[in-house]
């Protein structure tokens, strides 16, 4: 009779998501995961499969818990761009507060997988379309709002917003003033906002 399993798997994937973020896929062992998870390797192997399976299951966590409520805040009401800037400037102000700023997931999935894992590149586009959309559900609200300038191509203003939060998240990993960057975000944003009007003499 198997035994009954005594974690929450919710909870594990979780916790393995903060492991394989922080650490990397390659060098986050199997020893490591069971670990710091503190399950036994037998339960892990029963539940997930492999590491490989677990890590797939993070990365669908990291997609449903993080990426997808980009949208949601965003659109929540009152005005979006704020809150677009808010978002990109949580990473840099997240990083200033970290010894060894760890950068986005996704982003560092990208550069230490792709292109030699389909499965896992498969999942990072999934992901990075979620950012994407959820970007550009802001935009469309904020336009509705008279936020943005005339004429603003949403869908290329949607990629070049996760552009700029993927590529962000990289350079904060490696720049030893990320502050500096503030200025950076104000800049890609401001083509979007309509020029004030003239004003009467």
């Amino acid at each position: 009779m198997a035994r009954p399993r005594t974690f929450d798997e919710h909870e594990v994937v979780d916790r393995a998501m903060e492991l394989f973020w922080t650490r990397g896929y390659e060098t986050t062992s199997v020893a490591d995961l069971t670990a710091e998870l503190g399950v036994h390797p037998g339960s892990l192997y029963r539940t997930f499969g492999d590491k490989h399976a677990l890590f797939m299951k993070a990365l669908a966590h990291y997609r449903d818990t993080r990426a997808r409520g980009l949208a949601p805040g965003l659109v929540a009401g009152g005005p979006v761009l704020p809150r677009i800037r808010a978002v990109l400037l949580g990473w840099i102000e997240l990083a200033v507060e970290q010894d060894s700023p760890r950068g986005c997931l996704i982003a560092n999935t990208a550069g230490e997988l792709l292109p030699r894992d389909d499965e896992v590149a498969s999942s990072v586009r999934e992901i990075l379309a979620v950012v994407e959309d959820g970007f550009l559900q802001g935009l469309h609200a904020a336009d509705r709002q008279g936020e943005l300038a005339p004429g603003l191509d949403l869908p290329a203003s949607a990629a070049l917003l996760t552009m700029l939060l993927e590529g962000l998240q990289v350079l904060v990993k490696a720049d030893p003033d990320p502050g500096r960057f503030v200025a950076a975000i104000d800049a890609a944003l401001a083509p979007m906002t309509p020029e004030p009007p003239a004003t009467r003499r």
